[in-house]
């Protein structure tokens, strides 16, 4: 009699994914060729003995090839990317403990996979719409996961959880299982087939009961066409008014309306978007909200509590720590994800619009009318008109009616109502050392300095540096030194102080002040500020 050779299929490559499945396979697979001992044993195969028979050198050998066997079908079956991972391992249980350690987690990491694969089979419950069949595969999955990893998990808990979470149309089926069957001793595969059973048993009434309800909407047979008259001569009217309307339409292509009536004519103009082949009931660009009517500027807006703004790029500071949420219209909540100061651009120079937050989900730049009236700002609408003044009664700007929408547009008009500070004359004197009006008009006069009104504060670092020097001071330092240059940057405040024997060298300090805040900040220098001195005016600066 012939004998039959068993040859087992090796298990499909595995490439990093669906660890545990491939490992139960590669388990069996080992098994069938007796190499899992192994893939489980590191130990060396004894030593021969003196003078071994035959048999003992063949079995010897066949134990040293054992663990080439098993190296080789470890490392076939898994990918290229894999094996670059086990490549350098010599012995097949240390390729086999890194694909675990690697693969399957440590202890730790088991625990909390079971954990949360325990919490999803807890959460699981039958979804009205879902077969019984698709439920038990959902559970299963669930299971055995929990299995794979390394848990023994009971079928009777797994029944219990089928009990327990039916929906109430499997009701009755419980109650004669309860009656006929022993449920602590039924197996699942028993409890699956009976619910799907019943299943199938209301599928199919169910659809004899639409069948029986189509049938008792056909027209009448032809025993009652003794009863003619005229009534029976108007339901026959509208029954082929119905069966014409049973065609499909010409120009939708759908029953159940006449051609005059279709919303969807090719030569129809629509009177909201003017596009062919539809009316403007039933236009689509009417659900789309307007885009683009007010694409710039600021939307006054008295329903909102704090200035908005979706454009991270225009704040000059922002704190994305500062985190809230704000209901909008529709009662809905949006987040906001910073707050900070915006920098604007005006005829009057550049302002600061402090606590603005950053709403990325809004579509324009909002200006809070109630945070103006906090700031003590005086807000009248009047005609097309809006007009803010501020806490003296002086108007700072006036802006018109634009599509039902106040929009400021900081690039026309006095915009400042919104700096940080209103830069007077009276401040600028104080800050002078209370120098008087008459100096600082001539100042103006002489372009030794801006008009006071329109000072202005710096976007970015290195925009503009002030500096001054000092001297010559009456004790020299040690390296002979009796002047110093100081450098100030207006946005950050940051100072540079250079010392100078004599004012001649004040080009060479600013040459090296220049390369290093350049090179510190990233910045290019644009400006600088000084007292006009004759060290800054000659030719060589």
């Amino acid at each position: 009699m012939a004998s039959s050779s068993f040859s087992p299929v090796a298990p499909l490559i595995f490439n990093g994914e669906g660890f545990h499945i491939w490992l139960v396979k590669m388990r069996t697979y080992l098994q069938a060729f007796g190499l899992l001992e192994v893939v489980n044993s590191d130990a060396e195969p004894a030593l021969l003995k003196a003078n071994p028979t035959v048999a003992q050198i063949m079995q010897h050998a066949e134990e040293r090839t054992k663990r080439h066997k098993a190296m080789s079908c470890i490392q076939n079956c898994v990918s290229d990317m894999i094996f670059t991972r086990i490549m350098t391992y010599e012995t097949p249980k240390q390729a086999w403990d890194k694909l675990k350690e690697e693969f399957q987690g440590t202890e730790r990491t088991r625990q909390q996979q079971l954990l949360n694969l325990r919490r999803d089979f807890e959460n699981l419950k039958m979804k009205k719409e879902e077969t019984i069949k698709q439920y038990s595969d959902r559970i299963m999955a669930v299971v055995n996961n929990i299995r794979l990893i390394g848990e023994q998990f009971d079928e009777v808990r797994i029944v219990e959880k089928v009990l327990s979470t039916l929906p109430e149309r499997y009701e009755a089926k419980i109650s004669s299982l309860e009656d006929s069957r022993d449920l602590a001793r039924i197996s699942l595969t028993e409890l699956i087939n009976a619910l799907y059973a019943q299943e199938q048993i209301r599928a199919s009434r169910i659809e004899e009961h639409q069948e029986g309800a189509f049938q008792a909407k056909v027209k009448p047979n032809s025993s009652n066409a003794a009863y003619k008259g005229k009534k029976n001569w108007r339901d026959k009217s509208k029954i082929d008014a119905l069966r014409k309307w049973d065609r499909p339409c010409r120009h939708c292509k759908k029953p159940g309306h006449p051609e005059a009536k279709c919303w969807f004519k090719p030569d129809a103009i629509c009177q909201h978007c003017k596009k062919r082949g539809h009316v403007e009931r039933v236009c689509k660009e009417k659900d789309k909200p307007a885009k683009g009517k007010i694409t710039k500027g600021w939307l006054l807006d008295s329903g909102c509590t704090n200035h908005m703004s979706p454009d991270a790029s225009i704040f000059k500071s922002l704190d994305r720590s500062c985190k809230t949420r704000v209901k909008i219209g529709n009662g809905h909540c949006i987040q906001a994800e910073g707050k900070g100061n915006v920098m604007i651009c005006t005829p009057s120079g550049n302002k600061l619009i402090p606590n603005v937050l950053f709403v990325p989900k809004i579509d324009r730049n909002l200006l809070s009318i109630a945070q103006l009236l906090e700031k003590g700002y005086t807000v009248v609408f009047k005609g097309n008109e809006c007009q803010i003044s501020d806490q003296k009664g002086s108007i700072l700007m006036t802006v018109a009616m634009t599509d039902k929408s106040f929009v400021v547009d900081w690039n026309k008009g006095l915009d400042s109502a919104y700096a940080a500070s209103i830069e007077e004359s009276k401040l600028w004197h104080q800050r002078l050392g209370h120098a008087n009006f008459k100096l600082m008009a001539q100042m103006i006069s002489k372009d030794m300095a801006e008009n006071f009104i329109k000072s202005v504060l710096n976007e970015g670092v290195c925009e503009v540096c002030q500096l001054d020097v000092c001297g010559p001071m009456k004790t020299e330092s040690l390296n002979g030194n009796r002047y110093f240059i100081l450098f100030i940057d207006d946005s950050t405040r940051y100072y540079w102080i250079y010392f100078l024997k004599n004012k001649s060298e004040v080009v060479q300090a600013f040459l090296k002040f220049k390369t290093a805040a350049e090179t510190e900040t990233g910045c290019k220098l644009k400006s600088i500020r000084s007292d006009n001195g004759a060290e800054y005016i000659s030719a060589q600066f």
